[in-house]
Parts: structure tokens; sequence; C-alpha cells
């Protein structure tokens, strides 16, 4: 998935390095997942510093920009019925903030951490399907791929951030 230039991801220890320097692509799982049996979506993150973001608001298209997403994605029969939700470290907002993706308004982004935090890890644990039913007023029962995505390529930024990627579970994390 190329937004704009290739995000670097490689295998670093027990994490995939991703570097962004102005560009934008993430590291696609494609796999059907039952979310009837496997809600729960568990993953880690850690930036060893915050990007030297620009004053441009996250929420416009030009300051659409994170340290670290994870992305989620429920293919529709047509494009433009497919929709995402895209959990994202904001550097501006607080977590459980969301708005509709400015370049695409089927993928909602949801903050699930605030600014700061770099240095050590973050564990989270998100109910996929509930937030479906929240974010976007469906019911789904299986969504069709994963990404994780570092990107800087609207503000020129350098950023660097690692994963322990995405997994599904049937309960939350401890």
């Amino acid at each position: 998935m190329v937004f704009d230039g290739e995000t670097d991801y490689r295998r670093q220890g027990d994490c995939w390095l991703a570097t962004a320097q102005g560009t934008a692509s993430g590291l696609v799982r494609e796999q059907g997942v039952d979310l009837t049996e496997r809600p729960y979506l568990h993953w880690q993150w850690r930036a060893p510093r915050l990007a030297d973001w620009p004053d441009t608001a996250e929420q416009s298209r030009a300051g659409d920009d994170f340290q670290a997403r994870v992305y989620v994605i429920k293919e529709g029969w047509l494009p433009w019925q497919t929709r995402a939700i895209n959990y994202v470290w904001s550097r501006e907002h607080t977590p459980g903030t969301h708005w509709p993706n400015p370049y695409a308004d089927q993928a909602m982004m949801v903050v699930v951490q605030g600014p700061g935090g770099a240095g050590e890890w973050h564990h989270f644990s998100r109910n996929v399907q509930e937030d479906f039913q929240r974010y976007h007023g469906m019911t789904v029962d299986e969504v069709d791929a994963v990404a994780i995505m570092t990107d800087g390529d609207n503000t020129g930024s350098r950023v660097e951030t690692c994963y322990r990627l995405p997994v599904f579970h049937r309960q939350p994390a401890p």
C-alpha cells in the first residue's frame, strides 16, 4: 500500500522498524479474520524519538501524517464501499478523539495514543467489531486486511517507529 514514496520497513530485533523520510506507505497483511471468533486486535509500538512536526493540523490534508498507525480494512464490493479504521498516535489529540480521514471519509482516524511517549513501548487492545459499529455504524463479522504505517509525506517529516505486529485474539489484552 503505497501513497507517496515508500517508507522503509525492516526487521530489527523483536520488532519491525518503519522509517519514513517524507514518504507514506504501509506494510499490509491481507488475511480474512473472523471477528465473531477473534474480535480483539493487540499490538505495540515504540518510537526512539518523536518526529519534529511542523505546525500543521492532523485533521487537514497537509497534516495527515502520524508517528504510528494501524489500519484495519473491510473491503466493499465496490471500491467506495470499502471501510477502514486507522488507530493512530496523535501529536495533537487525546485518546478517544476521532475524525474522518481528510482524503477518504470511508476511513476513520481513531486516536489511541496522544502526544509524547517516545522511548517506551505502548500496548493496545481494541475490539475491532465494536469499533466498526461505533465509527461506521456497521456490523462487521470479518475484516480483510491489517496494515502498519508510519508516514511523513504531507509534512515532509522524517519519522521512525518500531512495531510489534498486530494480532487478533479472542480476549482483550490483560
